[in-house]
């Protein structure tokens, strides 16, 4: 298994920009999405309660919300402030994703008159958590190329002849991608920190613990996937074809709350579902994710001993 790991880590290690890739690309991606969101030429401004004080104001459009659902479209790419509106009529609160955000003068100057209070916020780390998330749940898909590469090499063959485990030599790749991975993890948390960026009900620590559940889920898929699959192209089309599908329903790039009831099944369906309700919620999904972890396991097994038989 060390030698595997060892052997897996100094092959990533010296791919030309592999490593660049890993971290730069991630950190390109949040700031693109959220400097998208929080400066977008068409902004959008969600409400809470009767909207009719807001009917004079022009050059924004607004969309009544519900109070619970907040959170999501801050950070769901729907807009960067959320106006609670009292009983009365009248502005009681601004909840915003960005700093001094610069519609709320735009709103007041419209009312002619400034809120009793304003709620400022840095901005979210739901801005592009949902992506970050589905980067991590396809991380594998590299781990199953290099399963599919030797298994059409014969390495298993080799294996079975020198008396190695393959659950031993499958381990060790795991180890090295893992942890590769988990790296490049770090840097994006250190990142969003030195950034600004507000963690909301999350920490670094229950985030950090969060990405990994999702590598493990990721490895024991693409371990399973793996283990049926000949062309390391068929890698791609598992991804796009059925993993994004299932992102795409999970609130990543639309907000779960406005999607069709249809779309809400299938992502109960997903790690990612739950992965990022934990991550912008109060309670980790403990429940469903154990299950998940506990499925990626099994998957894991599973694979590896299909492996073995094959050979």
């Amino acid at each position: 298994m060390i030698q595997s790991f060892k052997y897996t880590f100094k092959i990533l290690k010296n791919t030309n920009g592999f490593f660049a890739s890993m971290v730069a690309m991630p950190v390109v991606m949040i700031i693109l999405v959220s400097m998208t969101l929080a400066y977008s030429n068409t902004p959008r401004v969600g409400y809470i309660g009767d909207g009719g004080i807001l009917s004079g104001i022009t050059g924004i459009s607004f969309q009544r919300i519900h109070e619970k659902d907040t959170v999501y479209f801050l950070g769901s790419t729907q807009g960067t402030l959320v106006i609670k509106i009292n009983d009365k009529g009248g502005i009681e609160k601004y909840y915003s994703s960005i700093k001094n955000n610069p519609l709320i003068p735009i709103i007041e100057s419209g009312l002619g008159k400034r809120a009793d209070s304003v709620f400022r916020e840095k901005p979210h780390i739901s801005y592009s958590i949902g992506i970050i998330l589905f980067k991590l749940l396809t991380a594998a898909s590299l781990l199953a190329a290099f399963l599919v590469k030797e298994k059409s090499n014969g390495i298993f063959v080799r294996l079975k002849q020198a008396y190695v485990s393959p659950y031993a030599f499958i381990t060790g790749k795991a180890l090295a991608v893992f942890s590769v991975y988990e790296i490049a993890n770090g840097i994006i948390l250190v990142f969003y920190r030195i950034a600004g960026f507000d963690f909301g009900k999350t920490t670094v620590l229950k985030l950090f613990l969060l990405f990994t559940a999702a590598l493990i889920i990721s490895i024991g898929i693409y371990i399973y996937i793996a283990s049926y699959i000949k062309n390391e192209g068929n890698l791609w089309i598992f991804s796009t074809g059925i993993l994004f599908p299932l992102a795409l329903c999970s609130g990543t790039l639309f907000p779960i709350q406005y999607m069709p009831q249809w779309m809400k099944y299938i992502a109960a369906c997903s790690p990612q579902y739950y992965l990022l309700l934990s991550a912008v919620e109060d309670n980790i999904q403990i429940i469903p994710l154990s299950v998940m972890l506990g499925v990626s396991i099994i998957l894991a097994v599973t694979g590896i001993r299909r492996f073995m038989k094959k050979e």
